[in-house]
């Protein structure tokens, strides 16, 4: 008998696993978001217990809570909007059975009101009675097991120090950290033992501050002390002892620093050379970054200095460039000229005598600016250089020969380039006293920073090569500083040791000694997330209640103030609709009152509600017990349903939207079907002049997407609606006309299909009288269910999603498809309602689902049944 053998699958398994897991992942998501009471994009608990289906009904029902009731009665009794036509009559009917929906609400409000209070009294007599004895077993089974980790931790570090050779002598300290919580053990029991008020602050601050590592009594002095002892004059021998308690405090932290100071000697004597060097690499570094930093900072000065510098030398070399043309050309035609027998004489006055100076203060400046900057890139490329170096020729020129020059200037000959130059050169005297003092300073400053420049990327050199020198010896000594640091730090552990060895009997014990744990007082113990959560329980229990109550105070003030309103609406409801009857527009005041109420009010009163549900929520979450678990959970929903009656709503006509696209798609859906079985039939069956060419026209054009051809669709359907008022711009019908251009590719897949259909089933239905029309209809549409169940789905789930062509023709709210309509989900006060759009997407996803399980059994039947007539 042939065995069978077995193979292992599993790298494939694996994979498609994976596959599946990455597939399945979005839609997860989008169910657990829609359902979530919380609005966050990405929850680290994706399956989370705060669940609802608000987000649901708020799209389908929109059930109109407080806020909408308001404004819908401002609506009416204002006559505006759709209530523009209604009669008074019609007024007060639609009033009162809004003001009947309100107190309904007010009703519901007092009930959850009531329900949570009941809620929260529930719990703390059930915690009382049945679960305080088992939190505080977990509480100090946590504490045993951090005495036993403290404990294996101290025995570590000692049998560390004695390998190191390091001697610690922690019995004296331990002796003081012992009697120290002894004191305070004490000094608390006579607190609780006293005749003292416990309700006071006082009271509370003083037994939260004793439990408190380090104890500081100092600040407690003087906030608490000396006010509480004018109340109660009995506390003041108890507050001697807290005094002398923080004085034993004091010398605990002087043993701790003597002991450390004993540690880093033996550490120095036994390690002194390897620590030194580190410690002596490490200054260097931080020296070379000084440094460093002391050139950045001179760096920055100077580019400073010289962008301001290079703005005015910019200015001036505008001017410079700007005449250089001008006494190019004039100084072409004078150097040329003959100028040896003439004898030359001096200006005296006016501007040929301010000529002359200015010649003689170029030919001097000129060259100087030009050995300041020929070396300075930017003055190089933009031609002040070669501009000075020109000028340098022409005014050393102009100073040898003025005199001769002057004597000739009225000459035909040089008249016009005397005057050209001496116009220039005036011009350029206004800014000529600035040119040395700038230019010296924008080139010294220049080179000093190249210096500066280098001088910086030989120290950041030396710091790299340092710090890898660094590396290197922490490597080498790594463990050994790690060990030392771990020794240094022993005096902290002994507290952390002794306070774990305390046993924890209240809440506030509780709280402060998580606080302490957390707070990484030994830098080297740091718990797990969420460790000590079990510890703040009934504070955090206590928060929420507090919460609460502060959320509802504000919210019954806002109620009862509602009511005084609306009670006033009531009574005068005849009159206040009748002032605005006939388009007067009169402010209803307690309508108005009601909404600045609320705008002003309820706020702060959410936010209080909002903070005590998240707190219980949390609290369930971590909660062993399921008897507290439900009742959190209980309180959690209704603090939620409490605020979904008060919260302000945007409302969107989200199955207005949905139904446009359901007609939309349909229409197109049903349209195409019918226009591409008919239109394509003759190309597969019937042989005529273009056909093959008509149908690669079809592919072509089907190339193209339907959106290269909105600027031209949209000038049909404007035109169409302004001319004749069908199919036109922001009309289901336009979008209908616009969606039915993509019936080329649908051609193609019937054409397709029917080539496989037997032409002598056709053949046999004609010889028994049947027309081309008949057997079209009744052989050939039967027998391509299929394809047409496909071109259906296909079309439908096209036009259905489509966001870009309807966004364009689609401007009214009231006429978005669902994909339009979707798009607003992301934006504005949407933005964060993450738990309406994954709602909303589910919801749309319906109509698709339902077309394709509908048509599932065409898809996958046979493509022909029957037979050929024989």
């Amino acid at each position: 008998m042939a065995m069978i053998e077995k193979k292992n699958y599993w790298l494939r398994h694996l994979i498609l696993i994976i596959c599946v897991v990455i597939i399945l992942f979005p839609l997860v998501w989008l169910i657990s978001t829609s359902i979530r009471r919380d609005n966050a994009a990405f929850s680290p608990k994706l399956f989370s217990s705060r669940v609802t289906l608000n987000n649901y009904k708020d799209l389908i029902i929109q059930k109109q809570n407080i806020p909408e009731l308001v404004n819908e009665l401002m609506s009416i009794s204002s006559y505006i909007g759709e209530y523009g036509d209604i009669t008074i009559e019609e007024a007060k009917k639609k009033s009162n059975k809004l003001l009947k929906e309100l107190e309904t609400y007010f009703v519901e409000t007092n009930k959850n009101i009531d329900n949570i209070e009941q809620l929260y009294a529930q719990i703390f007599a059930l915690y009382d009675s049945q679960y305080k004895d088992q939190f505080f077993q977990n509480i100090n089974s946590l504490r045993v097991e951090d005495y036993k980790n403290f404990e294996q931790e101290l025995t570590n570090l000692v049998n560390i120090a004695e390998e190191l050779g390091i001697k610690v002598q922690f019995s004296n300290l331990q002796q003081l950290i012992k009697q120290y919580f002894s004191q305070r053990e004490s000094i608390i029991s006579t607190l609780r033992n006293s005749n003292l008020n416990k309700n006071e602050e006082y009271y509370v601050d003083t037994l939260n501050m004793l439990l408190q590592i380090p104890l500081n009594t100092a600040v407690w002095r003087v906030k608490t002390y000396r006010k509480w002892v004018n109340e109660e004059p009995a506390v003041e021998p108890i507050a001697e002892e807290i005094l002398s308690l923080g004085n034993m405090w004091k010398d605990i932290e002087t043993e701790m620093n003597q002991l450390i100071e004993s540690i880093n000697v033996q550490v120095n004597y036994l390690f002194g050379e390897a620590l030194q060097k580190i410690s002596e690499t490490e200054s260097k570094v931080n020296t070379l970054d000084t440094h460093s930093s002391q050139i950045v900072s001179q760096q920055d000065t100077l580019k400073q200095n010289n962008k301001k510098i290079y703005t005015r030398l910019v200015a001036i070399s505008d001017v410079y460039i700007m005449e250089r043309d001008r006494i190019k050309s004039s100084f072409s035609i004078l150097e040329k000229y003959d100028l040896q027998n003439i004898q030359g004489k001096e200006p005296l006055l006016g501007e040929d005598k301010l000529f002359f100076d200015t010649v003689k203060k170029l030919s001097v400046i000129i060259p100087q600016v030009y050995e300041n900057l020929k070396s300075i890139d930017e003055f190089i490329q933009n031609g002040f250089v070669d501009t000075l170096h020109f000028y340098g020729e022409v005014y050393t020129f102009l100073n040898i020969n003025f005199n001769k020059i002057y004597e000739i200037k009225d000459t035909t000959a040089i008249s016009p380039v005397y005057k050209a130059i001496k116009a220039s050169t005036i011009k350029m005297s206004v800014s000529l006293d600035e040119l040395i003092p700038l230019s010296q300073e924008y080139s010294e400053n220049t080179r000093e920073l190249a210096n500066l420049g280098t001088e910086l990327v030989s120290l950041r050199d030396e710091k790299i090569f340092l710090e890898d020198q660094l590396f290197e010896i922490k490597k080498e000594y790594e463990e050994l500083s790690n060990n030392i640091s771990k020794i240094e730090s022993l005096p902290k552990l002994l507290v952390l040791l002794e306070v774990s060895s305390q046993e924890i009997t209240d809440n506030l014990e509780a709280i402060n000694y998580s606080t302490l744990m957390q707070s990484k007082y030994y830098p080297y113990y740091i718990p797990e997330r969420n460790k000590y959560v079990v510890m703040n329980w009934y504070n955090s229990l206590v928060e929420s209640k507090n919460k609460f109550d502060s959320g509802k105070e504000k919210l019954n003030a806002l109620q009862n103030s509602f009511q005084q309103n609306i009670d006033i609406y009531k009574n005068n409801l005849d009159h206040y609709l009748s002032i605005n009857y006939g388009g007067n527009i009169a402010t209803i005041t307690p309508l108005s009152e009601m909404q600045n109420l609320y705008n002003i009010q309820y706020g702060s009163a959410s936010a209080d509600i909002s903070r005590a549900g998240r707190i219980v929520s949390d609290l369930s979450d971590i909660t062993s017990f399921s008897e507290l678990k439900k009742m959190l959970r209980n309180i959690d929903k209704d603090l939620y349903l409490l605020q979904q009656d008060w919260s302000a709503k945007i409302r969107k006509p989200f199955m207005r939207w949905l139904l446009n696209s359901i007609i939309v798609a349909g229409i197109v859906s049903v349209l195409t079907v019918f226009m591409t079985s008919v239109a394509a039939y003759p190309f597969s069956r019937m042989r005529f002049v273009g056909r093959e060419q008509g149908l690669y026209f079809l592919l072509i054009i089907q190339m193209f997407p339907g959106v290269m051809f909105m600027i031209a669709i949209y000038g049909i359907l404007k035109f169409m609606g302004d001319s004749f008022g069908v199919l036109g711009l922001d009309t289901i019908t336009g979008l209908i006309f616009a969606y039915m251009g993509g019936v080329a590719y649908n051609m193609w897949l019937f054409k397709g299909y029917y080539d496989t259909i037997p032409d002598s089933l056709e053949e046999s239905a004609m010889i028994d009288g049947a027309t081309r029309f008949q057997t079209f209809w009744r052989i050939v549409i039967p027998l391509s269910l299929p394809v047409i169940a496909v071109v259906l789905i296909l079309t439908f789930m096209n036009t259905f999603n489509e966001f870009v062509i309807a966004r364009i023709i689609l401007q009214s709210e009231s006429n978005y498809t669902y994909a339009v309509g979707l798009q607003t989900f992301s934006t504005g006060p949407y933005e964060t309602e993450w738990g309406l759009f994954t709602a909303a997407s589910l919801l749309g996803a319906v109509p698709m689902v339902i077309l394709f399980l509908s048509m599932q059994k065409w898809i996958i039947g046979g493509l022909t049944q029957g037979s050929v007539k024989g």
